[in-house]
């Protein structure tokens, strides 16, 4: 009889053992279930960043590109407006006092 407690007990520090080690496995593989979550978790918004860092800069070279060839639009516009008023002005004074006064003689 004193067998069978004796190898009851056995088994039940045996099974505590293995109990123990089993909690400090669950323990180990939860600390690296959250390192590993925090190291992917970086390494994601290391890239997120480095996207974003790409995507401004192509952003800057658009936009300043658009904004040259404005620009050059309204350069281009305002040009052509100046020689056309140089080339005008007198026509246009003349034709505006001549509408004036024509206006003034009803």
């Amino acid at each position: 009889m004193d067998e069978v407690i004796s190898k009851i007990l056995h088994m039940d520090e045996e099974a505590r053992k293995l109990d123990e080690e089993t909690q400090a496995e669950k323990i180990a593989s939860h600390a690296e279930v959250l390192k590993k979550r925090r190291e992917v978790y970086e390494k994601y918004l290391e890239s997120a960043k480095a996207h974003i860092e790409a995507y401004k800069a192509s952003e800057k070279k658009t936009s300043e590109s658009e904004w040259k060839k404005t620009e050059k639009y309204y350069d281009n516009v305002s040009r052509s407006l100046e020689r056309k008023f140089r080339a005008n002005k007198d026509k246009w004074v003349d034709e505006i006092v001549n509408g004036v006064l024509s206006y003034a003689n009803y």
